[in-house]
């Protein structure tokens, strides 16, 4: 993990203030209060030394690899800027600079209470009533959608794929992720001589809709963990990735930029320094599963990933990705083209395995049947007919009725009441959760989009009320503008 000691950020600050006075023209001048303040700031770091601080070194210095620490590098201090908010105005912000921030006290707060209301009555009011207000207020409000999503969308799709599809086809398959295979290999065998190690790659790379600037996401099996499942990481798993950090920072190929022990699936984030490539590196082998599921259901209907192409792109325009994940929202066009009849519910293919491959309770192999096989038609894809299939998703998903249904691909058919959801489904669940009551698939959330894979996960879970209203007010909003550039199309073409 990066380190900063807090007191560098601030001491930054100061010598940022401190120079910017030195070098005006006027002559420098004190008040008793700058006087006292500085005599208080050189006895406190006075103190702070006294106490024998321990040195510690950047992982570059060539020391000892047991005392090198990560920094962030003192330069990149420079894109951090303050900004000043008053606590006596409601929080409102004044200013990036010390002058507006003193002229706004000077000015006796100026416009202290925006929200129009005598002050007298904002502080009777209670907690519970202020958080009622912004809820209702959240509701009716509707949030427009940002101008780069509105530019892809009213845009010429075909650019969109242009730039996108030829990309995300060839990140599949490039010559550096074999490089970055064994280079991991070769790093991490020696740190666990007993054990088998093995590494798979999957994620968005892989599926065929990833970007350059994705992330490559990989699973290490170390001691033939394969088919092992942890709801919750287990001490075993934990001590392996800490087992692994120091490897990654004594190494000159890596660079770890994050260890993210508290996730579901706890990750290193780190950097492969030949290839450039930023690297996802844990210990579960379910998001290898899902995406050897993700790449059968391209191949078998293509429509499938260029809509996910597309969404994907049009999720991180709108910023919502900190609640709505890619995978989320591919599993939402899956169960979108199921409705439609153009894939396959994933309990059909499950079904039609003699042999079931599992991961703990959880099946993930499946038959790899033709669409022919299926009795499924592939569509062509053309220009109007994805635009089309963009247009009935967004308008499926802002009429969606999200406090009784959910979206679900396992059996890929409308109208699934989450009341009853449990019931329909396998022993394998209902086995597992009756030995694990704790790990039941979340249904308490404003949005519920079932793993088809692990069944027990709701891969929403972190959709708040707010998230999906905002999620539904765009969908609104995208079909629309949809509407809008095929008419202007249709025009222009006449």
């Amino acid at each position: 993990i990066l380190q900063m000691n807090p007191l560098t950020m601030e001491a930054h600050f100061f010598l940022e203030t401190l120079n910017s006075m030195v070098r005006m023209s006027t002559p420098p001048q004190l008040d008793p209060y700058l006087t006292d303040l500085l005599e208080r700031i050189v006895v406190g770091i006075e103190k702070y030394l006294d106490k024998n601080p321990t040195y510690v070194l950047p992982i570059e210095s060539g020391a000892a690899s047991s005392e090198c620490v990560p920094f962030v590098p003192l330069k990149e201090l420079q894109s951090i800027k303050r900004t000043f908010s008053c606590t006596d105005c409601t929080n409102r912000i004044v200013g990036t600079s010390i002058a507006k921030a003193v002229a706004h006290l000077w000015e006796n707060h100026p416009k202290p209470n925006p929200n129009a209301q005598p002050p007298q009555q904002q502080q009777q009011q209670s907690k519970q009533e202020k958080r009622r207000a912004q809820v209702k207020a959240r509701q009716e409000m509707v949030l427009q959608l940002p101008k780069k999503a509105k530019a892809m969308i009213v845009g010429d799709i075909t650019n969109v794929f242009k730039d996108k599809y030829p990309i995300a086809d060839k990140l599949k398959v490039i010559p550096e992720y074999k490089i970055i295979e064994q280079d991991l290999f070769k790093l991490l065998a020696p740190a666990f001589p007993r054990k088998e190690l093995r590494v798979y790659k999957f994620g968005s790379r892989i599926t065929g809709i990833g970007t350059r600037s994705s992330d490559l996401d990989l699973f290490v099996d170390i001691g033939n963990t394969f088919h092992t499942f942890e709801h919750r990481a287990s001490k075993e798993t934990i001590s392996k990735l800490r087992a692994m950090r120091p490897v990654f920072c004594n190494s000159h190929d890596w660079r770890i930029i994050n260890v993210i022990e508290q996730a579901r699936v706890p990750i290193i984030k780190t950097c492969h320094l030949p290839t450039g490539i930023e690297c996802d590196i844990c210990l579960n082998s379910l998001g290898f599963c899902n995406t050897n599921l993700l790449k059968y259901l391209f191949e078998s209907q293509p429509l499938t990933q260029y809509m996910c192409i597309y969404v994907k792109n049009w999720l991180e325009r709108c910023k919502l990705t900190e609640q709505i994940s890619t995978y989320s929202i591919t599993l939402m066009v899956i169960y979108f083209l199921q409705l439609q009849g153009l894939l396959p519910p994933i309990m059909f293919l499950q079904l039609d395995k003699s042999f079931k491959q599992l991961v703990g309770p959880w099946i993930v192999n499946f038959a790899q049947k033709s669409p022919s096989e299926l009795g499924i038609q592939q569509v062509e894809v053309t220009v109007p007919v994805v635009k089309g299939y963009l247009k009935a998703f967004f308008l499926y998903y802002s009429n969606f009725n999200y406090e009784l249904f959910m979206v679900c691909p396992l059996f890929g058919k409308g109208d699934i009441e989450i009341k009853n959801i449990e019931k329909t489904l396998s022993n394998r669940y209902s086995s597992y959760v009756l030995a694990n009551p704790d790990c039941s698939l979340q249904l308490r959330k404003p949005m519920v989009v079932q793993d088809p894979i692990q069944l027990n996960h709701n891969v929403t879970k972190a959709v708040t009320r707010y998230g999906l209203q905002t999620f539904v007010d765009y969908c609104q909003q995208t079909v629309v503008l949809l509407e809008e550039s095929s008419t202007d199309w249709r025009q222009r073409s006449t």
